[in-house]
C-alpha cells in the first residue's frame, strides 16, 4: 500500500484525523466505472462537510500521479480538511465468490448519506456477526427497516427483476447507482418481515456485486442467475479513464 497527499508521500501528521469523507474504487486498465459519480459525490460530502467545492480534475490528476501507471488496483481517495487530497493505493479486490449470509443488527449509520470516516460502529457490527458464523451484518432501524450492510447497499429482486432500494437511511453507492442506470430499480421501506416476499436479494459496492444467501440464519430464493443478469449489464457498462 501507498498513500499520497497532494501527489507527495504522506507524512503520519496528515493520516490520522478520524473526521473527513472518501470514496473507494477499482482501477482495472487505468479506467473506473462510474468515475463522475464518485467525483460528484465527493464534491458534495466537501461542499456540505467543509463548504467548498472539490475540484474533480484534480482530484483525477492526483489519483492517476499515485497510480504511477498501475493498471489495476484498489484506490481510495480520502479529504479530511477542505486543501488537502489523500489517495491510497492498494491491490485490486474481487467480490465475494460465494453468497453472503447475513446477521440483522438493530444500527443504522450516523449521517448515513455521507461516505465518512466514522465507521466503529458498522465494523464492529460486522466482526460480530462473522464471530457468530455470518459473513456480514445487516443495518437496520426501528421496526426491522432494511438499510443496508456494513459496507454495502443491498438490493431486494422483484419476481419481474425489477430491484427495490430500501429507504431507511443509507448511503447511495456508486456501485448501486450503477445498477438503476441498468436495471430498472424503485425505492420503497423494506422490512425483515417483508424479505420472504422476494425472489432475492444481493449486495453491491465499487468492489462489485454478490447474491445474498440468508438474513438471520433463514434463506431467502435462488437468485443466482438474477443476480448475474444485473451483474453482467453493469460489467457491461465502459470505464473512465482516470487520467484526465
Amino acid at each position: 500500500m501507498r498513500i499520497e497527499v497532494d501527489g507527495r508521500p504522506a507524512r503520519a501528521e496528515q493520516v490520522v484525523s478520524g473526521h473527513g469523507h472518501f470514496t473507494a474504487m477499482q482501477v482495472r486498465g487505468g479506467g473506473v466505472q462510474g468515475l463522475d459519480h464518485h467525483l460528484r459525490r465527493l464534491d458534495a460530502a466537501h461542499r456540505e462537510l467543509f463548504d467548498a467545492p472539490l475540484d474533480g480534475e484534480r482530484v483525477r490528476r492526483l489519483v492517476a500521479h499515485a497510480l504511477a501507471g498501475q493498471p489495476d488496483a484498489s484506490v481510495r481517495v480520502v479529504l479530511r480538511d477542505p486543501e488537502h487530497v489523500a489517495v491510497q493505493v492498494d491491490d485490486p479486490q474481487q467480490p465475494p465468490s460465494a453468497p453472503r449470509r447475513l446477521r440483522s443488527v438493530p444500527y443504522l449509520r450516523p449521517f448515513a448519506h455521507l461516505k465518512h470516516l466514522g465507521g466503529f460502529a458498522q465494523l464492529e457490527w460486522a466482526r460480530r456477526a462473522r464471530h457468530d458464523g455470518f459473513d456480514d451484518a445487516l443495518l437496520t432501524g426501528p421496526g426491522g427497516e432494511v438499510a443496508e450492510s456494513s459496507t454495502a447497499n443491498v438490493g431486494f429482486l422483484e419476481h419481474d427483476g425489477t430491484v427495490v432500494r430500501p429507504t431507511a437511511p443509507h448511503l447511495r453507492g456508486t456501485g448501486l447507482a450503477l445498477v438503476e442506470e441498468t436495471t430498472p430499480t424503485r425505492a420503497r421501506p423494506v422490512r425483515l418481515d417483508d424479505l420472504a416476499g422476494f425472489a432475492g436479494a444481493f449486495l453491491v459496492s465499487s468492489i462489485g456485486i454478490v447474491a445474498v444467501a440468508s438474513v438471520d440464519g433463514t434463506p431467502l430464493p435462488d437468485a443466482t442467475s438474477s443476480v448475474e443478469a444485473v451483474r453482467r449489464r453493469v460489467d457491461a457498462l465502459p470505464r473512465d479513464a482516470v487520467a484526465p
